[in-house]
């Protein structure tokens, strides 16, 4: 699909009169009656989220950059299949990519104050459980539109190449464009890649809908205790133990976490334990370096494709080398070192 100006059909009154078209009917089918005009809350060159007030309470709506916009099926799917997984289903339009939710107040991180420790337990002991199920579901969701994920390492660094490719072939000019020496060092980390994809491969752990971005700023705690999760668009259908690398990366680094200490550890356990009934934790801890080495591809992904749907003028100049930068942290000899040095 060509590039479009996405912030500026998003940031336009044509747009919003079109999205409220849809939407006011469409709630009230659920017997809810907005009581205000829709207003545009935040547009980013990925998506655009707006918020409207209703009789039942704020609703949110969010659309999403084309090649992430099967976010709003795969929600709906995942609601039919687990319900309360994600955040309260209101209305969806797939053609258009639009998605309605209800309002679940203030996500479990919303400020510069660290989350204790049982917050993250519970978000990624949630969500494993969430994959866990869904890995059963494999034709459902890629029938929604999520990608599949290379597993084979011969095609994961077949992936790493033909991106590196494509990047090199870029004007000198552009910022996306990889240094010589950035390309070497991608190359030299090959190997790495490979044997990482050759253990996850050969885990026989089956593979499941990767959020790619599980954090606690994307988690709601629910009503009834549990939590609800957010913003599915940068999905991949994978490995699911690569998830881990968002939530464990953030503790490490943002709340220095010992990744050594038992703190750490028994978040990793809360997450691993959906899996325990057929691997044992040793084994599935012995996994976490190669799924967290293979996370950095899945992260180059979704700004690869996201990047890919809008001029280069329009992506924030913080994020236009992200697509180089994730590649580089793949192929290090210490992918987190990596990360944290720059």
């Amino acid at each position: 699909m060509p590039e479009r100006d996405l912030p500026a059909l998003w940031g336009s009154a044509e747009w919003l009169v079109g999205l409220e078209a849809w939407l006011v009917p469409a709630l009230a089918t659920h017997g809810v009656r907005a009581t205000a005009p829709v207003v545009r809350d935040r547009v980013r060159f990925w998506s655009v989220v707006a918020r409207v007030e209703t009789d039942a309470g704020r609703v949110w709506v969010k659309e999403n950059a084309p090649s992430q916009a099967f976010e709003a099926g795969l929600v709906a799917l995942v609601d039919h299949v687990l319900p309360g997984v994600v955040a309260p289903l209101l209305a969806v339009e797939t053609e258009s990519g639009w998605l309605a939710s209800a309002d679940l107040g203030l996500p479990m991180w919303h400020d510069e104050t660290p989350p204790p420790l049982e917050d993250w337990v519970a978000v990624m002991s949630g969500y494993a459980g969430a994959q866990r199920s869904l890995s059963a579901h494999e034709d459902e969701v890629l029938a929604a539109g999520v990608a599949r994920f290379p597993e084979d390492p011969d095609e994961v660094v077949g992936w790493v190449a033909q991106v590196l490719s494509t990047m090199r072939a870029l004007p000198r000019d552009d910022p996306r464009r990889p240094t010589d020496a950035e390309v070497r060092l991608v190359e030299d980390g090959l190997g790495r890649i490979h044997d990482a994809a050759a253990v996850l491969a050969a885990s026989g752990l089956p593979p499941s809908l990767q959020h790619n971005d599980l954090h606690l700023g994307n988690a709601f705690r629910r009503p009834d205790g549990g939590v609800a999760y957010i913003d599915l668009g940068d999905a991949l259908w994978t490995h699911p133990l690569t998830t881990l690398r968002i939530p464990l990366w953030i503790m490490r680094h943002r709340f220095t976490l010992d990744p050594d200490g038992s703190e750490l550890r028994s978040a990793v356990d809360a997450y691993l334990e959906p899996w325990t009934d057929a691997w044992d934790l040793s084994t599935l801890r012995a996994l976490l370096p190669h799924a967290e080495r293979v996370s950095c591809l899945h992260r180059a992904e979704s700004w690869r494709r996201l990047q890919a749907d809008v001029p280069l003028h329009r992506v924030d100049e913080e994020f236009r080398r992200s697509v180089t930068e994730w590649l580089l942290d793949a192929a290090a000899p210490d992918p987190y070192a990596s990360a944290v040095a720059r």
